[in-house]
């Protein structure tokens, strides 16, 4: 059975096995993005300055290439088991828009996630310190790190000085100090 929380993320593994997408291994290491991502037509650029922390609209998406940030060991003490290799997935939608995540699979169920974006407003930091009230801030990690128990699981929220850097992790409640052995493992593979 596939967790309903990875919906997105299971498509994309879905196309994936079909060839509808074009997919890659993670490798851990994403490479520095050749320009700044391009807007989306279904994301259309605030007339007035954003709040640092407000709709998702406020974010840019896959800012680059490949998402996987931590490697199958580094999932698999996050998660407590171990995991597949990780993948880095893509659809490509008949808007133009695209979906992509880096996804950790335990045996045959989809049990991480992690997305990377940008912010538009203020620095990925101010959108981590300005998030919901109930978080769980972890001290001394990147540049503002925080834990927010969502309706699919466990999410860290993670701010390096360009990018914000989401991990979910789905049916497992990981340590502090798992979240903060996966942030220093994830922040130094984020290119400068």
């Amino acid at each position: 059975m596939l967790r309903a929380w990875l919906g997105p993320a299971v498509v994309v593994l879905a196309l994936v096995a079909t060839g509808c997408t074009v997919s890659v291994p993670g490798n851990g290491a994403p490479t520095a993005p050749a320009a700044a991502a391009p807007q989306r037509a279904n994301s259309p650029e605030p007339t007035t300055p954003a709040a640092p922390r407000g709709p998702r609209s406020s974010l840019d998406v896959d800012p680059l290439p490949d998402e996987c940030l931590l490697n199958a060991a580094e999932f698999g003490e996050l998660v407590g088991s171990t995991v597949r290799p990780p993948v880095q997935g893509s659809v490509q939608r008949e808007d133009g828009s695209r979906s992509a995540a880096c996804v950790a699979i335990d045996g045959t169920e989809p049990i991480a996630m992690i997305n990377i974006y940008t912010v538009r407003s203020g620095t990925p930091a101010d959108y981590v310190r300005a998030g919901p009230g109930g978080r769980r801030d972890l001290q001394d990690v990147g540049d503002a790190a925080a834990v927010i128990d969502t309706a699919t699981g466990p999410t860290m929220q993670l701010a390096s000085p360009r990018y914000l850097v989401t991990i979910l992790v789905a049916g497992r409640a990981p340590s502090d100090d798992a979240w903060r052995s996966a942030a220093a493992a994830a922040l130094s593979r984020l290119p400068a």
